[in-house]
């Protein structure tokens, strides 16, 4: 129950004076919900005794308790309405955001597999490009090499290398070719490692094959003490 009194003389009040066409005051009007809509369902003009006016009070609200009850229940039964409702759309919500969470999900697994795919495949190319240039670059090495000398060259030397997968390969080269020579040849071989150095073994040591700062110019095979026939060791580089 709400009561509400202005001064017609103020502009709200001479408004509600208009809608309500008082003929005298003071003025009381009750006003109700009644069939959905606000209904003036009594009137109270000029002075009245309190005992009067307050049985009167009663009279119209008993009259109208049939209509004040039904829009109590009407009420409740809206409100319990807009609560199930409000349950229902978060329930809903809730649902929906689950059902986001899980599509999100789903993207990021689909995601982190194509890149996961996407980087074995360039994981894959770039090792075929990796073999297939190493392969160019050994037909290119056995292109370059010197012919093999004969048996009957003095100047000739036989090597026999001894591989890591514990294979031997023999073959002659000149004294006065460079050991970078050597380091081509064991190279543009099949089963030799993708890195690796040679030694030697009386007196043990690494033979300088590669050029390098201190030595851009590797040594002949005479400046490295080499014999007519000598044993050679290659080391396994590749994991190093």
């Amino acid at each position: 129950m709400l009561f509400w009194a202005c001064s017609t003389n103020k502009p709200e009040g001479y408004r509600v004076s208009q809608a309500l066409r008082e003929n005298t005051y003071p003025f009381l009007a009750m006003i109700m919900l009644k069939d959905r809509r606000m209904t003036v369902v009594g009137r109270l003009e000029g002075l009245i005794q309190p005992d009067d006016l307050i049985n009167q009070l009663t009279f119209i609200m008993d009259a109208n308790q049939t209509y004040l009850v039904s829009e109590r229940l009407e009420r409740e039964e809206r409100n319990q309405t807009q609560v199930l409702r409000q349950q229902q759309d978060e329930a809903y919500l809730a649902s929906l955001r689950a059902d986001q969470e899980k599509e999100r999900k789903k993207r990021e697994e689909r995601e982190q597999k194509r890149r996961k795919e996407e980087e074995v495949k360039q994981q894959q190319l770039a090792e075929e490009r990796r073999r297939r240039n190493l392969q160019e670059e050994k037909e290119r090495k056995l292109e370059c090499l010197p012919p093999e000398p004969s048996p009957d060259d003095p100047d000739s030397v036989k090597i026999i290398f001894k591989l890591p997968n514990d294979s031997r390969v023999e073959r002659r080269f000149h004294f006065s070719q460079s050991l970078t020579v050597i380091h081509d040849f064991l190279f543009s071989l099949k089963e030799s490692p993708e890195k690796f150095q040679i030694e030697a073994n009386f007196p043990r040591r690494v033979l300088p094959c590669i050029p390098s700062e201190e030595r851009p110019n590797p040594p002949t095979l005479q400046e490295a003490g080499l014999s007519h026939t000598e044993v050679l060791f290659v080391q396994d580089l590749t994991d190093e």
